[in-house]
């Protein structure tokens, strides 16, 4: 099933910055709500636990897919 259009749009720089941003102000699970709060990012899901902290994106990257960054060992990155 195709996202709709509402649903993409994120370019790689987009979603590099919000992995850079979250890196700055959210180096832990609980700093993820306050940074959610602040910058209004729409997630589609979020998933924590005490080793691995995730979240899946609303919005897409531009070819379509999902955009999942991930908390590991209080660093921030891109899993897809």
């Amino acid at each position: 099933m195709e996202p709709s259009p509402a649903h993409v749009g994120f370019s790689e720089d987009h979603a590099a910055t919000i992995v850079d941003e979250l890196n700055a102000c959210a180096p832990d699970a609980a700093g993820l709500g306050a940074w959610l709060a602040r910058t209004g990012v729409e997630t589609e899901r979020i998933v924590t636990s005490k080793t691995l902290t995730y979240i899946t994106l609303a919005r897409r990257s531009e070819d379509g897919g999902r955009i999942v960054l991930m908390l590991l060992d209080g660093v921030w990155e891109r899993a897809i």
